[in-house]
């Protein structure tokens, strides 16, 4: 309790959110949410649930990108996806997907791959996010392809 009194008392109030945040990491939580949730909104990115994904046609319909870090890939990745990590997907996603297809991107919970979908809207692709990430689509899978080696080309 005293730790959250000491935390509430360094509360503020951001004017152009209208929300208060603390300097804790619950605070770094919501302005990130906060950030992706405004990226989403401005930037018209669409979110696909599992359902849907599992719905659509196979490639070459479309591209599936794991942008989650190296290090997440242990607990395995969804069948037919290609790993590009967030922080190379600029520089790399044209070595693996041409720009006339449509691109699948997912991480952890969604909301990397919301960002990730921003900067590939920049670049001209065709994009969506899968909401929920790999997260939600673990909940339900029938498969999970073990990590991989390495699937990005160098």
């Amino acid at each position: 309790m005293f730790t959250l009194r000491r935390v509430l008392q360094k509360s503020t109030t951001h004017p152009s959110l209208r929300r208060t945040f603390t300097t804790g990491s619950i605070a770094v939580q919501s302005r990130f949410t906060d950030f992706v949730h405004s990226v989403r909104d401005s930037s018209h990115i669409e979110e696909i649930s599992v359902a849907a994904l599992n719905s659509l046609s196979k490639p070459p319909g479309f591209h599936l990108v794991d942008v989650r870090e190296t290090s997440e890939l242990e607990n395995g990745i969804i069948p037919g996806a290609i790993c590009i990590p967030r922080g190379l997907l600029e520089k790399d996603i044209e070595k693996n997907v041409p720009i006339t297809e449509e691109v699948v991107v997912y991480c952890a919970s969604g909301y990397r791959s919301i960002l990730a979908a921003e900067s590939l809207k920049r670049m001209g692709y065709k994009v969506k996010s899968l909401k929920g990430g790999f997260g939600e689509w673990k909940k339900g899978a029938d498969a999970i392809n073990p990590p991989l080696e390495s699937t990005t080309k160098a």
